[in-house]
This record gives structure tokens, sequence and C-alpha cells, in this order.
């Protein structure tokens, strides 16, 4: 089951017990609810982990809001990139920044082309506009292959399938002269899945898809278990990446006018878009292969549950789409993708970190690990999509038809020689330097890396994205700055974690950030007053489905530690209530609990005037 509320991995959707108390347990430590004393180590690490992914999640989103002026794109530049966009053959790595960012623009004012659209949506193409421009640098530009053209490159493909099923109109309907709107031509089509979808579904699935790997490190969430970043720790090891991607563009919404919609009680937005960016892991893929082939067996589900299987099943397509593109642009994400493994590769072996990817080392190597991922994941995918959605069998085709050229390329080079290959050997981009990393969210940093003396001054996560020489603008560039005084440990990483997870995992804000450090210090400390008097530290209790500290009656109100509501994060929120202060220490109450995170012309459609 690959809704919303059932992507918790096990995770409990709400904490019956204990509140705080239960969200710093100290997990696999056989402690259970008897009420006696536990170890004070570790107790309140998954408390302090949720407050710095709060605090850092809203630094990350804050700095990178500059220019908040509506994207305007020059005449001549609009008609080329449509053209480029109505074909299967886009290639965003070709084009300069700016103009990737036109791409995405462009399609959503397709998007928007469609009947009632804005009225169902309530949010205005300036306020999109806006936000993808402040999008754009909160992706790595430094990852070769989970960049910000990766994300309109996703995007574009949801687009073209969507098209190719008569669900949205062409990019091209932009050329027309008169703004008009366009509807689906459902005649002769009537109970098509595709349909089904309404436009707050289609809404999700393009904000989905250019936010879904917002904020990526470049690197694997199996690389952060076992690196044992926070990030990890905050997901219980569960889609961590992807989680992320939610929490940071629910926040990035929310800058820009597009958090009214997440907050509609009747739409089912958030959930509909937590749903489709949770459904990219592909840790996650088998379980919606079997969920998918059981809608297209007929098995009776909800609306709701069709729908977002659908857009699930769209934006996986679009993910993993490389493989059905025409041959040039397949090899060109394949060796990208290849070049970030290599990397990955090369901080495993740096740090002593058990491997996670094999990076091809040869052209042998990459043709076979083509093969595989094709016939094991993508071609697989296509075909069975393509049953529910068969205007899709051409891109299956595509896939099928570049799956035969992997295998020939296979036979040739393994029927001569390394030295007579006629085949040119793999080409890899230059390799990030290990500082690098260190420019990441800073959750994703393994704890063993930030224990020299000194970590990076920082006012928080700085986008790498680099500015484009083609670019007629320089909003798109970053002010990177890494202390290269760091030192990397040539050692394997520390077995046990430690005590506190809140000072030494935490990156240090010392700049602009400086109040986010002391109110994040601040936090903590009322944390472990509050878990210091929980009922779970005593021999018996009585209210066990709630968790307020006990004040004396003799007791002065104190001021309340302010520690914001983690709504946007996905897996968790604290709660608090008003804080008292008993004998001059403030003490919070606070309850802890987990929760979801929540072909024709005009290809069939109509005009409206």
């Amino acid at each position: 089951m690959l809704d919303n509320e059932e992507y918790s991995h096990g995770r409990r959707r709400s904490v019956d017990v204990g509140g705080l108390a239960l969200a710093l347990e100290n997990q696999g430590l056989g402690h259970g609810w008897g009420g006696w004393e536990e170890d004070e180590q570790g107790e309140t690490r998954y408390a302090e982990l949720l407050s710095d992914m709060y605090n850092h999640t809203q630094t990350t989103v804050s700095h990178h809001v500059h220019d908040i002026s509506p994207i305007v794109i020059p005449a001549h530049t609009r008609a080329h990139l449509i053209n480029s966009i109505d074909s299967w053959h886009f290639e965003p790595q070709n084009l300069p920044e700016e103009e990737v960012l036109f791409c995405a623009q462009i399609l959503f004012e397709s998007l928007f082309r469609i009947e009632h659209m804005r009225e169902d949506i309530g949010v205005s193409l300036d306020d999109i506009s806006v936000f993808l421009k402040h999008l754009q640098p909160l992706y790595c530009g430094h990852n070769s292959y989970h960049n910000f053209q990766h994300a309109v490159d996703v995007m574009q493909a949801s687009q073209a399938f969507l098209c190719a099923a008569g669900v949205v109109p062409p990019v091209s309907i932009l050329l027309d002269s008169d703004d008009c709107t366009w509807r689906p031509n459902k005649l002769g089509k009537e109970g098509r899945l595709a349909f089904d979808l309404n436009n707050t579904c289609l809404f999700a699935l393009y904000i989905a898809a250019i936010g879904h790997d917002v904020g990526h490190p470049g690197l694997t969430n199996m690389f952060m278990k076992n690196a044992k970043a926070p990030l990890s720790d905050v997901y219980d090891n569960k889609s961590a990446l992807e989680q992320m991607h939610c929490a940071l563009l629910i926040q990035a919404m929310r800058h820009h006018g597009l958090g009214k919609i997440l907050e509609r009680p009747d739409s089912g937005f958030r959930k509909m878009l937590a749903g489709i960016v949770l459904a990219t892991d592909m840790s996650v893929h088998y379980q919606f292969i079997r969920d998918f082939q059981s809608l297209v067996d007929g098995r009776e589900c909800s609306l709701d549950r069709r729908r977002l299987l659908l857009c699930q099943a769209i934006i996986k397509c679009a993910d993993i789409s490389n493989p059905s593109r025409p041959p040039g642009v397949s090899h060109y994400w394949a060796n990208a993708l290849m070049a970030e493994w290599t990397y990955q590769a090369s901080l495993e072996k740096r740090w002593s970190l058990p491997p996670s990817v094999t990076p091809s080392e040869c052209p042998l190597d990459q043709v076979r690990g083509q093969i595989f991922f094709i016939g094991s994941y993508a071609k697989p995918l296509m075909d069975l999509v393509a049953q529910a959605v068969p205007e899709m069998e051409i891109f299956a085709c595509q896939c099928t038809t570049n799956l035969a050229m992997w295998v020939a390329r296979q036979e040739v080079l393994s029927s001569v020689s390394a030295e007579d290959s006629p085949c040119p050997p793999v080409v890899i981009p230059c390799l990030r330097p290990p500082e690098d990393f260190l420019t990441s969210f800073p959750l994703t940093l393994p704890a063993f890396v930030l224990t020299a003396d000194e970590p990076p001054a920082s006012g928080g996560w700085h986008s790498t994205y680099p500015p484009s020489d083609s670019s007629s603008s320089s909003d798109f560039g970053s002010d990177v700055h890494v202390d290269q005084s760091v030192i990397f440990p040539s050692l394997s990483p520390p077995a046990s974690p430690v005590p506190s997870v809140g000072s030494s995992y935490a990156l240090a804000t010392r700049s602009s950030s400086s109040s986010l450090a002391s109110n994040t210090s601040d936090a903590t400390q009322a944390m472990r007053a509050a878990y210091s008097a929980s009922v779970r530290k005593k021999k018996s209790f009585h209210h066990r489905y709630s968790w307020n500290v006990t004040i004396n009656s003799g007791s002065s109100p104190g001021i309340s530690t302010p520690l914001p509501l983690l709504s946007t994060i996905p897996k968790a929120a604290l709660l608090l209530s008003e804080s008292a202060a008993s004998n001059g220490t403030t003490v919070t109450s606070v309850t802890a609990m987990v929760s979801s995170p929540v072909g024709g012309e005009n290809n069939g459609g109509l005009k409206v005037p």
C-alpha cells in the first residue's frame, strides 16, 4: 500500500502514551513502558533531531528568498523553448540555467490553460513563478544527476505522458494568439483511468515533479544510513531523502502563496503531494508494482486511491524515463548518474564505509548496468503502466528498443579485447572534492565528519547551484563558503552514537543565524528538562494518554521557551503547551506525535474560448 498514510513504514500515526518520551526512546535497547528507570544516553536524541530538522529546514528555505519578481521570458526564447519541450528529445542539460527555469515556468503555463485550473487551485501564475525562482537554487548544482535539470526533465516527461493520454494540452497551445482554455476530449474514451485525474491531482503531480529531489546531496539513502547521518535517524531509515524533499518543498510553497492549497481540508492536496514524492524512493518500487498490478487487474479501490496510484505511476515512469528517451539523451543521463555513484564510492572508500553502489569502471560494466536496470525496473514499469494508460505504449516501445541496443553493444564489447574495443571509454565528469559534501543540507552530513574542533562556519545550508555563463541573470548563483580547515577522518566512523546529538551533529551557525543557534540550544534545554520530569521516568503513573509536567502551586509562571511547530516535517511534529518555571528553571510541557507528511492536434483536447 503506497498511499500517504500507509507510507509510514511501520511508524505509528500518533503517539498514544508518553508523548515526547516515546519520541525520545532509545530504540533497540529493550526498554519498554513499564515505568522503570532508564539510561540517560540518547534519551533526548530524537527530539533534538526534530528540532534540528525544523530549524535547518526553515533556515535553508528562508536563506534563498531573494528576487520575488515573476519570471519574464523573452518572446524569441519562449518560442524555441516551447518547441523543445514538446519534443521527446528534450535536453535541459544543454540549456543555460536561466532557460531551464523558463522551461519549468512554461510547463506550468500550459497546465493553467486547462479549464477551471486557476479557480480550482486558487494560486496565480505569478506565485508559481516566484516559487520556481526560489526552488531552483535549493537544488545542488554540483550534482551531475540529481539537480534542477533532472527535476525539469521529470516534469517534462510527466507532461508528455499526460499529454499522450489526452489529459493535459500540448505545450504548443501557448503559441496560439488567443488566450483560450482547454478541456480534454473524452468522447470514445469513457472509463479511462487517466480521466480520473482532476485539476488538483494534476497540479500536485507538477509540483511534485519539479520538487521531488530538492536539497538532494547526490548520495543515496543507503549511504546516509551507513554513515549514520542524522536525517536517517529522523525518519528511522525509511525514505529519509524523500521525506526531506517533502519538508523542503512544502516549506518553499508556504513562502510564496502556495501554502493555502496545503491547508484545504477537502482537497487532500498535501496527502496527494507527499504520496507522489515518496513513491520516487526505489526501495518501495516492488511494493508499488504489486499495488498497481492490483489496480490493473480490476481490484476495487476508492477514487482517491486510484488517483494516487496513477500519479505515482506517472512520476515513477518520469523519474526513470531516461532508458525510454532517444539513445543520445539516454546515454547522457546514464553517465551523469554514474558520475554521482563514482563520487559516492570515493567517499565510502575515504571514510571506510560499506560500499553501497558499484560504479562502472569500463564500458562493459556500464552496459551491463543499463541492461540490468532496464530489464529489472524501467521496462517492467513502463509495460505495466501502459496497460492502464494505453497511450504510453509508445514510450514502453522506445525502452524496449534501447534495451536491445544495449544488449547488442554488450555482445560487441564481450567479443573483443579491451584494447581493441571500438566503444569509447566511459566518460565521467570531473569528480567533486569531498569538501563539496559539506555544502549539503546539514542533517545529511555524517556525524563523524563534523567532529573537528572548528566545524564549517555558515549561516545554514547554502545551495551550491553554480551561475551559468550563458545566463543573463545572476540571481541563480550562490555564495558557497566551505571551511577548508575541516578534517576528513581516514578512519572508520565511530561505532556508537554520541550522547548529545544536538551538540555534535548540528552545523554551527555563527553569522546571520546566531539567533537560530540560540533558539536551538534553548529548545534542547527545554526538551531535556521536560524529559527529566516526564512520566516515563517515574516508578508509577496513571495518565497513560497524556503527558503534562506537574507544577507546584507556589511556582511562578515563566516565559515560554519558543520551539516552533514542525508542521512542515512530514514524519514528526512537536506540539507545545505553555511552560512554567520552577526554581528558576524553565520547564516546557511537550507532546510529540508522529504524523504523515502529509498525438493529434491538441491531443484530442478541446479549446474553450
